[in-house]
């Protein structure tokens, strides 16, 4: 392997080949001749002092203000698996014709961009935004009480909760293996 200057390669390989070690010439070879390459083919580390500027978009900042003032949204699962459900182009309401559960944090956020560039200031569309989502939440939840409180009317059984469970299992396995006695 050659490890010379990348300037001197042509004359490497034209002494290889007179000397026999190659017998065909690489097919760079008369393009190297005609187009030397510079001196290092390394770039200079003082290229590199730079760093890359930031990638800022707007919606950064409302995003971090949303999730600051909503930081229990974000323990909201999400699905992202993109399905048959086309792109989302009309934000002139929140809801649109979506399913309330289908509404997140994200779906603020670009509601709140499409009020910014209908003219309304950040803050007051922020407001705005999060009165909408409010509502739609607030509806969402007074429709699984009700559903909930309809299911149990006509015979469901309301599910234990984790202690519940627990001790219940817990009380099954000390009537199975009841506790031996030794009297001294």
């Amino acid at each position: 392997m050659y490890r010379g200057s990348p300037t001197k390669l042509h004359d490497h390989v034209s002494r290889l080949l007179a000397g026999g070690v190659y017998k065909i010439p690489p097919i760079w070879f008369p393009v190297m001749k005609t187009v030397p390459p510079g001196s290092s083919v390394l770039r200079s580390p003082l290229q590199f002092r730079k760093r890359p500027q930031k990638i800022v978009y707007e919606e950064d900042s409302l995003r971090r203000r949303f999730y600051r003032d909503h930081p229990y949204e974000l323990l909201r699962p999400q699905s992202l698996i993109e399905k048959e459900i086309p792109v989302r182009e009309d934000w002139s309401t929140l809801l649109g014709n979506r399913h309330p559960t289908e509404i997140s944090g994200e779906s603020v956020i670009k509601y709140q961009l499409y009020l910014m560039s209908t003219g309304m200031s950040k803050n007051k569309a922020y407001a705005h935004a999060c009165n909408e989502f409010y509502a739609i939440r607030a509806r969402q939840e007074v429709a699984e009480r009700v559903a909930e409180e309809q299911a149990l009317a006509f015979g469901a059984k309301q599910p234990l909760s984790q202690t519940e469970r627990v001790l219940l299992l817990e009380q099954e396995n000390i009537e199975k293996c009841p506790p031996k006695v030794t009297v001294l």
